[in-house]
């Protein structure tokens, strides 16, 4: 039976200009992931930068772990958080733009939220390239993955500062909140906003729990240390399926 994933995987690790050109289309993702969220983070203190532009930092996060497979180097905690911040925000931003379609999917905004929403799309389907890397990733790695998410939806959703007189959250639609204070909408933005909130923390548990499955379904050989870019052998583990 032919499978996909390790047909990706065979030919991206096996290959050193895929490999090359994937960190390239990271390198300018990740680049434009921080101009878009240039304003936000003028607007917030330094000290909460980090729990701002929540998609570009997973692509930032997936040139480094690309570089130490590359190299031989195994971060298991790294690349635990690294992949399901992939999938778990890739598939997060998707459901966003389409939830505010009125919004990023109005006459101006369609075109920007088309690439957008492809983008996303291809950001949550790299997290496959780390599930190898991830299989022999131990209790305390998870647990600092969900602790992080949870950490981090909890900043996004529930720390509060001031700009410019008037509150501000952290979250990825914390200027649009911002900017509606005071208009008629503004109500049933919260409403909105409040759905989003639930909805962040269910996903951290659906990605943290759904890779963590996946790791575990797939087996996989690597070639021996030192001969150069490493070959995945990914087959389906039939006991899992059984």
């Amino acid at each position: 039976m032919i499978n996909p994933v390790k047909i990706v995987l065979n030919l991206v690790y096996g290959d050193k200009r895929i490999l090359a050109l994937i960190i390239i289309i990271n390198i300018i993702g990740s680049a434009f992931g921080l101009y878009y969220y240039w304003d936000q983070l003028m607007m917030t203190p330094w000290y909460y930068w980090l729990f701002v532009p929540d998609c570009p930092l997973y692509t930032f996060l997936l040139i480094f772990a690309l570089f130490f497979i590359a190299m031989g180097r195994r971060y298991d905690t790294f690349n635990t958080i690294t992949a399901v911040g992939l999938a778990l925000y890739g598939t997060w931003t998707m459901i966003i733009l389409l939830y505010f379609s009125e919004v990023f999917f109005s006459p101006v905004n369609a075109q920007m939220s088309c690439a957008l929403w492809i983008s996303h799309c291809g950001m949550a389907l790299e997290s496959v390239l780390l599930l190898p890397y991830i299989k022999k990733a131990g209790v305390v790695s998870w647990v600092v993955a969900g602790v992080w998410f949870f950490v981090l939806a909890f900043f996004n959703y529930f720390v509060w500062f001031t700009y410019e007189g008037l509150p501000m959250r952290l979250h990825p639609l914390a200027v649009m909140e911002y900017y509606a204070q005071g208009t008629v909408g503004y109500g049933a933005l919260e409403l909105k906003l409040n759905t989003v909130m639930y909805l962040t923390f269910a996903l951290n548990v659906i990605f943290i729990v759904g890779m963590f499955a996946l790791s575990r379904i797939w087996d996989f050989k690597q070639t021996p240390e030192g001969k150069g870019q490493k070959e995945i052998l990914l087959t389906y583990n039939k006991n899992n399926s059984r």
